[in-house]
């Protein structure tokens, strides 16, 4: 416990922390705190499935931290969103084991595949609908989404919450109310995942902890900036941040 709490104290436990931090409000107000978080992670020499473990608890506690505040201020009905926590959850499961299973290379492979998709679909959108709509159980209807998009987050994970915004916003939900589904997801896919990735002996609390705590602090920081994102600056940014992913994942994989 000691070595830890020397670890936590650091200077390498402070670059940690604010890696968290700066993820998790990246993460909040646009999906991509695996932009900021992994490669952070890795060019400081911190082994992939690791950084994969150490993401997975760092982004479910952060996203858990927000739907407590979500569930307290009556802003959503965890009842009502039920399954769609059941297949987010065992998304992530299935996902972390596939990424014990399969090398590096592969895993981006398939993250460059799927960012490709993503980034498809968002430049064919000319516009979202983000109309005010009454919220209702039956308003999410396809699990199928969600859930592929689990099984890429459990096992790999940069750009899946953009993936759920994106298809929140397709769904015709308003930008604050497809934030808070896809927070509810990264939690069930986290916390899924991150069970996995636990009992298999991967995590490492001396850089989880201190990950953990940056992002708590930046998931807090991102819910109270999201008021003030305009849908317009939305339309312009999450484009480029799946253009900057898809280059980062062929970067990787060319070299």
């Amino acid at each position: 416990m000691e070595i830890l709490l020397q670890e936590w104290v650091s200077a390498k436990g402070f670059i940690l922390f604010t890696i968290g931090l700066l993820a998790a409000i990246i993460g909040v107000l646009f999906g991509a705190a695996g932009f900021i978080l992994m490669p952070s992670m890795l060019l400081i020499g911190i082994p992939i499935h690791t950084t994969i473990a150490v993401n997975k608890f760092a982004t479910g506690i952060s996203a858990l931290s927000n739907v407590v505040t979500f569930v307290i201020k009556g802003q959503v009905s965890l009842k009502q969103y039920r399954s769609l926590l059941f297949f987010s959850s065992l998304g992530g499961v299935f996902g972390a084991f596939l990424a014990v299973l399969l090398s590096e290379q592969i895993m981006n492979v398939i993250a460059c595949i799927s960012l490709i998709l993503g980034f498809i679909i968002v430049i064919r959108s000319s516009t979202f609908i983000v109309k005010e709509i009454k919220e209702t159980q039956e308003q999410v209807t396809n699990k199928l989404i969600p859930f592929a998009i689990s099984i890429y987050d459990g096992g790999f994970g940069p750009g899946s919450a953009l993936m759920n915004i994106t298809y929140f916003l397709k769904k015709q939900y308003n930008y604050v109310k497809a934030v808070e589904l896809t927070r509810i997801i990264s939690f069930s896919s986290c916390t899924g995942a991150f069970l996995f990735y636990y009992f298999t002996g991967i995590v490492n609390w001396g850089i989880a902890i201190p990950v953990s705590m940056g992002s708590i602090v930046g998931s807090f920081l991102g819910l109270k900036i999201i008021p003030y994102i305009k849908i317009k600056w939305v339309h312009l940014i999450l484009p480029i941040i799946f253009f900057l992913l898809i280059v980062q994942i062929v970067t990787d994989l060319i070299k």
